[in-house]
Formats: structure tokens, sequence, C-alpha cells
């Protein structure tokens, strides 16, 4: 079945000359008024209406505006002659996809109308995604259709319905929490509480405090007894975030507590048994640890009971219009705004590596969507760091860099576009300013040094 498409114009060459360049690829309905075009759209249900700026009856952007009224989904090219381009840029504030200058190029209006398209299919294609994955797992804030997501899914379903220890594998900004939050939320647990601990934003001293609780007087400044967060997540779930980053002593007595489902505060004797569903995660190569002798072997097969390894978006690139579609959404009711991205946009996207990955283009997204002052999000709008405008030189040098490295340059970056505002930084990189602070000592990132050196 052809897709529909409305064209309303009154003069009947234009219509004539639209029925001739569309009738291979579409089904052409035909309205000479703006009355009958709003007819038409509610009776025939077309995906894309071309609206004539001057019609009888109705203009142009009367009929959008009823359009936006009624919440009418479609979408709307605006075609105008020359003197009445500042309608068009009216219409395009009414939320039109596009608009084109009478006399047009058959290839232009072609082209606008291919991609006014792909727009509408990627739109479907999110509706249908989030019905499959809801139907599939539940899971709906989890964007992707690539393969190694539908594997994702897959071992994700197998761990609903049982208690099995799970190790979330993936580099920063893979959304490792969200998998963690989506297993719980649709799993046997779900009535109880869910208890996220980062493992790498705690300091060393406080560590066992914060998971096990301690007792009035166990340490200077316990002034009173402290509910740790396995009891906290007792009959729920407690999920480790960076567990690679546990001390060898708090590792022993979490694999104590694993094994027995039992602790004591500390400065506590009365044993504490917990029902706790441990579901951890990392960014670091576990194995690499043991080996170095900083990360247990038996904690390691403890925690690795069911493996879930979230690709990096880098390798899931098929994914990159779905997400930027679900997060254009979800910023443009978050900030009330109707902004678009142009195709070429996604092109870039698709070129880029992403070493922040989806916390990385949730971001982007974010930032583009706050700062456009045009309803169009178009290349001149990117970040240089994606568009490429950079040296051949440090092109050389961001593919040879480390995961690390390239985490350390986009904390810099970031830092530096903020200027050095450590609040604004870490919302932009999606962490806390506790967890920013700890990666900046790891990678000796030093703020005054960088100021002096702007």
């Amino acid at each position: 079945m052809k897709p529909k498409i409305l064209v309303a114009d009154d003069e009947i060459g234009v219509t004539e000359l639209f029925k001739e360049l569309l009738k291979d690829e579409y089904d052409v309905i035909i309205a000479t008024n703006g009355k009958d075009a709003l007819k038409l759209i509610e009776e025939e249900n077309p995906a894309l209406a071309i609206l004539d700026i001057r019609m009888p009856q109705k203009n142009g952007l009367e009929v959008l505006t009823e359009i936006n009224e009624r919440k009418i989904p479609i979408t709307v090219i605006i075609v105008t002659a020359d003197k009445d381009v500042n309608s068009a840029i009216r219409a395009m504030k009414l939320g039109a996809y596009d608009y084109v200058i009478k006399p047009f190029e058959n290839d232009k209006i072609l082209k606008i109308i291919q991609n006014a398209y792909e727009k509408i299919k990627l739109e479907n294609e999110v509706k249908v995604l989030r019905s499959e994955v809801r139907k599939f797992s539940g899971f709906e804030n989890i964007i992707g259709q690539s393969k190694s997501m539908q594997k994702v899914y897959e071992i994700m379903n197998k761990v609903l319905d049982n208690d099995s220890t799970v190790l979330i594998i993936g580099e920063s900004g893979t959304g490792k929490e969200l998998v963690a939050r989506a297993i719980h939320y649709n799993g046997i647990r779900k009535e109880h509480s869910f208890i996220a601990v980062d493992c790498a934003a705690i300091p060393e001293s406080l560590i066992e405090s914060e998971l096990f609780g301690h007792e009035k007087g166990a340490f200077t400044g316990a002034l009173q007894r402290k509910i740790g967060k396995f009891e906290l997540a007792n009959k729920g779930t407690l999920f480790l975030d960076e567990i690679g980053n546990l001390k060898p002593d708090i590792q022993a007595k979490l694999l104590r507590v694993l094994q027995e489902r039992e602790f004591n505060r500390v400065g506590g004797n009365e044993k504490i048994k917990v029902d706790v569903r441990i579901i951890s995660a990392t960014n670091a190569d576990l194995e690499s640890l043991m080996k170095e002798g900083k990360f247990r072997e038996d904690l390691y097969y403890r925690l690795n009971v069911v493996p879930i390894y979230l690709p990096p978006l880098r390798e899931r690139k098929d994914d990159i219009p779905l997400l930027t579609k679900f997060f254009l959404e979800k910023f443009n009711r978050e900030y009330n705004k109707n902004t678009s991205i142009a195709p070429s946009v996604i092109d870039y996207f698709l070129k880029y590596n992403w070493p922040g990955n989806v916390r990385e283009l949730e971001n982007v997204i974010r930032r583009l969507v706050v700062m456009t002052n045009s309803n169009l999000i178009d290349v001149n709008d990117l970040p240089e760091n994606i568009t490429g405008r950079i040296s051949i030189e440090e092109k050389i040098s961001i593919g040879n860099l480390t995961i690390e490295e390239m985490e350390k340059r986009l904390i810099i970056e970031t830092l530096k576009n903020n200027k050095f505002n450590i609040s604004k930084t870490a919302k932009i990189l999606g962490i806390t300013r506790k967890t920013l602070h700890n990666k900046m000592s790891k990678y000796n990132i030093n703020v005054k040094s960088l100021k002096e050196s702007k």
C-alpha cells in the first residue's frame, strides 16, 4: 500500500504537477481549498500534507493552526509565493516541517518530501519499538532494536522470575543502572525497594558504614545508629555500581554477606539477616583486576552468575536514530518546545564514535534543545567534536586514546565549556558532583591548572 499524501492548492497546474511527480511512490489526495483539506485529513488520515499558504475558505496557516488545536498527527510542508516568506516562517513556528517557495525545483521538493517521510517512518518505528519492547519485556525506557540490544533483552527476560545474581558489564554511559532498574521493576521483587550504591563515589573510609550501617559510637562522628544499604534493600534489590572500585577488605565482607546472608553493623555484635538480590555493574575489566590481585576471584564468580554485556553506542549505531528521537521527544516535553532535528544532523551522529555513549547522546540533545533559538536543529548547532571541526593531529590522537583517556578528555572539555562550574559539568555528564570529584582525582584533573593553561 502506498503512503497517502494530501496536496492542497487552488491552482490546478500545481496539483497536477504534484500528482505527476508523486504518483509512483504515493497515493496523492487533492484538495483545492482549506476547508476540504481539513475534511480529507480527518477522513483519509494521510501522514503528510502539502499546504499552499493562499487558499480560499481557509488558508494554509489556518489549516495548520486547526491541525495543532485538534492534535492531528500529521507532518506539514508549506508552499508559498516569494512575497509570503514571512508567512512561511510563521508556519515553521506553528510546527510545519519545512516550506518551499514557488516556483520550486522538482528535485528540491521531492527531497523535502523524502526527508519528511523518513521522519515519519522513524517516529512510527519508535512507536512500534516501544510497543514491541513493552510486549516483549516491559523495558519501555530502554531503546534499541539492534541485534546486540535484542540479546540484552533476551537475557533480562530470563532473570526476571528468579533471584540470579547479575553482573552488568559496560562502559560509562551505556545505561547499566537503567538495565538494573528494569530487571528489578519487572521482576519478582518489584514490590520492594531498589537501592543503588555508586561504589566509586563513596570515600574508602565510609563505604563499610554505607553498605552495612553502624552503631552509635562505632567511630568518631557516629552520633547515632545508621541503617546501611543492605538493610534498606531487604526483600528488594541492591545495585552495586562500579563494583571494581571496592577495596579488598570490603570485597571480603561483601562475599561473606552473599554466602551467609547476614552481617554486623560497624561497631555492633548483632547479626542482621537480609534477603537481598544483588545486581552489580562495572566499566572495569574485572578479570584483569583479578590477575593483578585487586579483585577477589571468589567474589567475581559469585557476582558473575548471569553476565549482561551492554555494548557501547559505537557498536550499535543502528539505534542512534531511535535514541535521538526518544531523547528529542523527552526534552521537547520537559522544556515545552517543538524542536525537530535535520536529517544531516543524524548523519553526523552516525559518524561520531560517542566516547560517552548513550549518556553523551542524551546530554548533547538536551543541550541542543535548550540552546537552539529555532524549531530546527541543524549541523551548525552541533558541537565541534561531533562535526569534526578539529585538526588532523587531534583526530589521530583521539583514535589512539584508551577509554579512560577519552573519559578524561570528555571531563576536561566539559569543564572548559562550562567555565569550570562543577555542578553544571556533573549535570551535563549525567553524574553526581561526588562522582565527578572522584573521577577528577583519579585522572589528576586540577581546575586551577586548567584555568591557568587557558
